[in-house]
């Protein structure tokens, strides 16, 4: 199943700071980068955090080339995440299957998400409700292994497994450093499962009954595709 990486850059850390960028990497189940996303956000500079602006590399004269406006880029990323949904739903209100992508990025849980989120408003966003988070996953990964991690930020992470991060805080280098962190932990753990060994004269065992697992979230109408 596809992932796709996503990363919000922001015109400072409060929530009324708006959204500058956008981007993201679609990856199969092996890490590798299938395809990529990323637009510029137009926003008001005057309201801005000037410091936030300088550490994610804006430069007036390139948004006013390429940025647009958020609900358009929010229109391009649903057409986007359209053609990785690999994650199967049934509505609440109506019982049809459908289905929608699975989101993954670094600190994208508490920080990223809702902020996309809210960029959708009441429109629909065409993703599963939980993130995976790669943040929260390098904390379990310490509490498995025993691996003592500086800090849990993403440039430390990518220090700590040597993995190239040359533009922090941009928004598609954050991604693909989010990718690169995940793909190790993964990589990692496997290495690390010891194989099943056979029991000696098992016990025959019934055959397993299939189990569907069904998620329900519940409906409105309109927006970008099918509301749930």
């Amino acid at each position: 199943m596809s992932i796709v990486f996503f990363d919000l850059e922001t015109a400072g850390v409060l929530p009324e700071h708006a959204n500058i960028q956008l981007a993201a990497v679609a990856v199969d189940g092996e890490f590798q980068e299938i395809d990529t996303f990323e637009r510029k956000i137009q926003f008001a500079e005057a309201k801005a955090d000037p410091e936030a602006l300088k550490i994610n590399h804006y430069d007036r004269a390139v948004w006013e080339k390429e940025a647009r406006p958020a609900d358009e880029v929010a229109a391009a990323f649903a057409r986007f995440l359209d053609r990785f949904k690999g994650v199967e739903m049934v509505s609440q209100r109506t019982g049809k299957p459908y289905s929608v992508a699975r989101l993954a990025g670094h600190n994208a849980a508490t920080f990223d998400g809702p902020r996309l989120r809210a960029m959708f408003g009441s429109h629909f966003l065409p993703a599963h409700p939980m993130i995976l988070d790669t943040c929260q996953r390098a904390l379990w990964y310490a509490v498995e292994t025993g691996e003592h991690f500086d800090s849990l930020r993403l440039p430390a992470l990518c220090a700590h497994w040597g993995i190239e991060f040359p533009d922090a805080h941009d928004a598609l280098a954050d991604c693909r450093a989010s990718i690169g962190i995940a793909r190790h932990m993964i990589k990692d753990l496997e290495a690390t499962v010891p194989e099943p060994v056979a029991a000696v004269n098992p016990a025959p065992r019934r055959a397993p009954q299939p189990t569907v697992i069904i998620e329900h979230y519940r409906d409105s109408g309109g927006g970008y595709g099918s509301q749930f």
